[in-house]
């Protein structure tokens, strides 16, 4: 499987994967041209999944991991993770779940991640969301 770093064109893939994923327009086009385009923010996209994050100093905060329904238990979002936890000049890395996702929890502690804060009732349906970081030495 191919990772590799999301350029303008691969926009409309990316909106079509979230789309397939989240069951929502939860990433409009627009924001991930927007995103793409920035100094800050990228994208990797594999096959059928991407990852976007927001890279600042010494910190980047994963804020989109999404493969399509289809293919997901292949290995596409563990690559897609392994591609930013292998970039350089990162000391720590931050994502937040939703409790209820377990499948995503139990990828992100194989990765090294663990829970630093918990925020009740976060998300619109009253689920919390787990906020986890992980540390590179």
């Amino acid at each position: 499987m191919i990772v590799k770093l999301a350029q303008i064109k691969d926009a409309q893939t990316i909106y079509q994967i979230g789309l397939a994923a989240f069951g929502i327009e939860q990433l409009p086009l627009s924001v991930i041209e927007h995103e793409i385009a920035s100094p800050r923010a990228s994208y990797f996209i594999s096959t059928s999944g991407f990852v976007g994050f927001t890279h600042i100093l010494d910190e980047l905060e994963i804020n989109y991991l999404a493969v399509d329904p289809k293919h997901q238990g292949q290995g596409q979002g563990r690559a897609l993770l392994e591609a930013v936890l292998a970039l350089s000049g990162v000391h720590r890395f931050l994502l937040e779940v939703a409790a209820d996702n377990i499948a995503a929890q139990a990828l992100y502690q194989k990765l090294g991640f663990s829970e630093y804060y918990r925020r009740s009732a976060y998300y619109r349906n009253g689920e919390d969301a787990i906020m986890m970081e992980k540390f590179n030495d």
